[in-house]
């Protein structure tokens, strides 16, 4: 009895500790903890350590292709020597669609292994559109890192700790939102957790804070007060800045110069990110830009059977809950440069893959954004545990299914752009 006693609390004690360990890495996928033997090193030599080897990768990749690049500074860093890369596939000119990785920085990692796929097997399609009864394919623009700063720092947010996805925008928008009742969708209720001034001791934890607001506020009213941002304070959690961004202004820049946009018949926009949704599994949010019937004949049996293409702002899905508040996002922006003709035939969306807990995810930015902003000489533990929840590195199986996933969303929404009538 006493041997069966003494058992049993092992056995407890080493839940305890493993349940311990697998919060200590935000409830990432399993196989984290025992790699696959047999992991496709194809697909494991798509993804990067770092910007700068994303960069150099996506840069080979587009020469083998022997594609036009376009390299883009940011000026304001030139010690660390930042770029915009733009890689195109010249085609059909009233026909294109957008590739964009790194909008939020940090989650550029798999939008850049995806688009480092798709250049790999550019040479093969270009093949066979020829072969086609269409002469000529769309034209692609793969748009690597638009957040160069936040990709090469391991933060979510740009060089002037602005949300992208939550700056294109008019100044007369700008205007008018820094004019807004700080609170009103209710950030300042939540400040304290989200903008910390300590993140030490127990009266400062984040859990303790998180577990108060959920408890008294709710989680829906919390995220939507959280992804709303703020117009208001420039060192805070999702600020949108006051004017429009660099990278967004180089990339409006390039596209005026690149594309007839009055002509446009039709256009596709991917736009990758991670985070939200269960792990390994991606989300479609629709933009204000395209017309959902539109979309949803674009894609098949898999996506109806998950039910994975929502509105970006609906309230029906889990991913895209709370958005209805949140302006400035560069699908919007992209969309008020097209002819207002070509809504019905276009395709914008961010492809969004899940990888850990929301709360985890919080807690990462949270702590990130409070050492980038009070104890820059200490952060890099928290910019590698931003890293961590937005990209998982030691997952084959996440990695398997990113490439998977982005391949045939691109392939789906290339036909419709190269088809549609």
């Amino acid at each position: 009895m006493r041997m069966l006693g003494t058992s049993v609390a092992v056995a407890i004690l080493a839940a305890i500790v493993s349940l311990y360990v697998h919060v200590q890495n935000d409830f990432a996928p399993l196989d984290i903890y025992a790699p696959s033997e047999s992991a496709n090193a194809s697909i494991e030599a798509l993804f990067s350590e770092s910007y700068y080897h994303a960069r150099a990768l996506f840069r080979a990749k587009a020469e083998a292709a022997d594609l036009p690049l376009y390299t883009l500074p940011l000026n304001e860093f030139k010690h660390l020597d930042l770029t915009i890369d733009i890689a195109i596939v010249e085609g059909a000119k009233d026909r294109v669609l957008l590739h964009v990785s790194g909008t939020h920085g940090v989650e550029g990692f798999a939008g850049s292994a995806i688009q480092s796929a798709l250049l790999g097997q550019h040479l093969d399609r270009k093949k066979k559109a020829r072969k086609s009864s269409d002469t000529e394919a769309l034209t692609v623009m793969f748009v690597h890192a638009l957040n160069p700063y936040g990709f090469s720092q391991l933060r979510r947010f740009n060089e002037h700790n602005v949300d992208l996805n939550r700056n294109w925008l008019t100044p007369e928008q700008f205007e008018e939102l820094a004019k807004n009742d700080p609170n009103k969708y209710g950030y300042m209720d939540v400040d304290d957790v989200l903008n910390p001034t300590s993140i030490s001791g127990v009266t400062n934890s984040f859990w303790m804070k998180a577990v108060y607001y959920l408890s008294t506020k709710g989680f829906a009213s919390i995220k939507r007060a959280l992804v709303s941002g703020t117009y208001h304070f420039p060192k805070s959690l999702y600020f949108g800045g006051n004017e429009l961004q660099p990278s967004l202004a180089l990339l409006e820049q390039f596209l005026k110069q690149h594309v007839d946009l009055e002509k446009i018949h039709a256009f596709g926009m991917i736009d990758v990110h991670t985070g939200l949704g269960s792990s390994g599994f991606d989300t479609l949010l629709v933009g204000a830009g395209a017309e959902m019937g539109t979309v949803h004949s674009v894609f098949g049996g898999y996506e109806k059977s998950v039910n994975n293409v929502t509105p970006l702002s609906s309230d029906g899905n889990d991913v895209s809950e709370g958005y209805d508040t949140t302006v400035g996002f560069t699908l919007d922006g992209i969309a008020s440069l097209l002819p207002a003709q070509s809504k019905k035939r276009n395709v914008l969306l961010a492809q969004e893959f899940g990888t850990v807990p929301g709360v985890f995810i919080v807690k990462a930015t949270v702590e990130e954004n409070f050492a980038y902003q009070h104890t820059p000489s200490r952060r890099l533990p928290y910019a590698e545990k931003l890293r961590d929840v937005f990209y998982l590195h030691r997952s084959a199986s996440w990695k398997a299914s990113v490439i998977a996933r982005g391949v045939a969303v691109y392939d789906q929404v290339y036909a419709h752009i190269a088809t549609c009538a």
